[in-house]
């Protein structure tokens, strides 16, 4: 499969004139809780994260990505979303 920089660069693909600060693991792993939290969206227009995610995964699907690559991102969404879900489940 693909490594994390390969990973993060096709993450990168999906969004035109986004910048997004380092490469790799962390940055990923940001910028996707960054996406479900909808965080570059004002406040009062802010979706769900299980909306994002649907928004996210049909962006995934839609591109011009590889297949592995397009499954590799659909499951770094889905464990960032369990993991958010969990979290905010806690506090």
């Amino acid at each position: 499969m693909a490594d994390e920089l390969e990973l993060f660069r096709a993450y990168k693909t999906l969004w035109k004139n986004r910048t997004m600060d380092g490469e790799g693991r962390q940055a990923l792993q940001r910028a996707i809780d960054d996406e479900l939290n909808d965080l570059r969206t004002h406040p009062r227009l802010r979706k769900t994260k299980h909306e994002k995610y649907y928004q996210s995964i049909r962006r995934i699907v839609n591109s011009q990505l590889e297949p592995d690559m397009k499954l590799k991102l659909i499951e770094w969404h889905t464990e960032r979303l369990e993991l958010l879900t969990n979290e905010e489940s806690r506090e």
